[in-house]
């Protein structure tokens, strides 16, 4: 009796990212046993490909799966008594690939670049760099606790902070669960990552250092005369733009289209959540006085629905391009506002992060609930928000805590 093959799309189990792993399936003596095929795809997709005359990429993934499968073909004509683990040593004779962590960053950081997930993909090519420099070739079976705890070492020796182990961290563990969704990685596998009293590792996180400034403070920046058409007018009217349009970031400014505007509203969807699975409901801001003067003043002269409000970016920009200029634009508003900051009296670094950070916490001290907060940030997770919003003035402390004692 001869083993047959089939590549299959897996619907037994999607994945995160909403696709099913491809796997080549071998039956023999009525059993089963599936191999990945490295590739993951959604049903549509895969109608496509495995279809009559797929062309130009889906043409090469097709012929990539017919290639699996004719060397299982091949291994099963080799092996004179067909046996199951005999096949799966000669079929992963490239096994050192497999197994090797640097390769799997890779390929997730070029079909992150692929998707123009350039920040994505930045983050990923960092923490592979931080590793390289710990170990230079790292196997999966080698990632385990006293690994994690021995890096993290590293790192704080390099004085590094906690925040950035886990920066660097997180995507290791996110290549961990990829290998272990498309079944790169064994049931067995012994994952590192959990709680510490289960004798797991857990990522260090540090106290977030709020970047929220005071009412009186935000005041200051409100009364400031900066000169007009110059980089601190510019600079200081994005501030209070993003202050005021419910902490927006430059990103989601700078991609903002007048078919946004809605009458007295301004109706969008975060970019770095228009690609996910979620269900999104558009974040809607009230156009304020100081809102239509900023964009009257900065906004583009055409005013088509399709065009950009704001002459930050060029619609024909590719989305590495447009992530260039967006860092610039903000490293441009974040250096002047450093300098407006020192003028006023303000001893902090007043960037674009305290203006989201300032929107959330002036609301929170104005009474506003946190669920109202969190939806007008964008943030699935009222958790997220709560990480935004800074502690009380410590002159509101110390009146409670006299509080406690009035009767004196």
């Amino acid at each position: 009796m001869k083993a047959n093959t089939s590549i299959i799309l897996d619907s037994r189990k999607k994945l995160k990212n909403g696709l099913y792993p491809i796997k080549l399936r071998v039956t023999f003596n009525r059993t089963q046993r599936y191999y990945p095929a490295d590739l993951s795809l959604s049903q549509d997709d895969f109608k496509i490909i495995m279809g009559a005359n797929p062309k130009g990429e889906n043409k090469t993934i097709r012929l990539k799966l017919n290639a699996l499968e004719q060397k299982a073909n091949k291994i099963i004509d080799e092996i004179s008594v067909f046996d199951f683990n005999a096949f799966k040593k000669k079929l992963y004779s490239n096994q050192n690939v497999r197994e090797d962590v640097y390769h799997y960053y890779d390929q997730i950081i070029a079909k992150q670049k692929n998707e123009d997930h350039f920040g994505t993909a930045s983050n990923y090519t960092s923490s592979l760099k931080s590793l390289k420099k710990f170990r230079n070739k790292l196997k999966f079976n080698e990632i385990t606790v006293d690994f994690l705890k021995a890096y993290e070492k590293f790192l704080l020796d390099e004085e590094k902070s906690i925040s950035t182990v886990g920066i660097y961290v997180r995507p290791l563990r996110a290549v961990i669960n990829n290998a272990m969704e498309d079944g790169t990685l064994s049931k067995d596998f012994n994952y590192p990552f959990g709680s510490k009293s289960k004798l797991k590792y857990q990522i260090p996180t540090s106290r977030n250092i709020k970047k929220a400034l005071t009412i009186a403070e935000i005041k200051l920046f409100f009364e400031y005369n900066a000169e007009a058409k110059s980089w601190e007018e510019k600079a200081l009217d994005f501030w209070i733009f993003s202050y005021l349009a419910n902490g927006m970031n430059i990103t989601d400014i700078a991609h903002l289209k007048y078919k946004d505007i809605d009458g007295e509203y301004i109706k969008f969807i975060r970019t770095k959540t228009k690609n996910t699975n979620n269900v999104l409901s558009p974040i809607s801001i009230f156009i304020t006085d100081e809102l239509r003067t900023i964009i009257n003043k900065w906004g583009n002269s055409e005013k088509k629905k399709e065009n950009l409000i704001f002459p930050i970016l060029n619609s024909n920009d590719n989305a590495e391009k447009q992530r260039a200029k967006v860092q610039q634009f903000t490293k441009m508003v974040n250096k002047y506002m450093k300098i407006i900051a020192g003028k006023v009296g303000i001893n902090k670094p007043c960037t674009t992060y305290y203006a989201r950070h300032s929107f959330s916490t002036v609301l929170k001290r104005s009474g506003a609930n946190v669920q109202y907060i969190s939806e007008a940030l964008g943030h699935s997770s009222i958790n997220t928000t709560k990480s935004y919003l800074d502690s009380f003035e410590d002159d509101t402390k110390k009146e409670m805590a006299k509080a406690l004692t009035a009767f004196k």
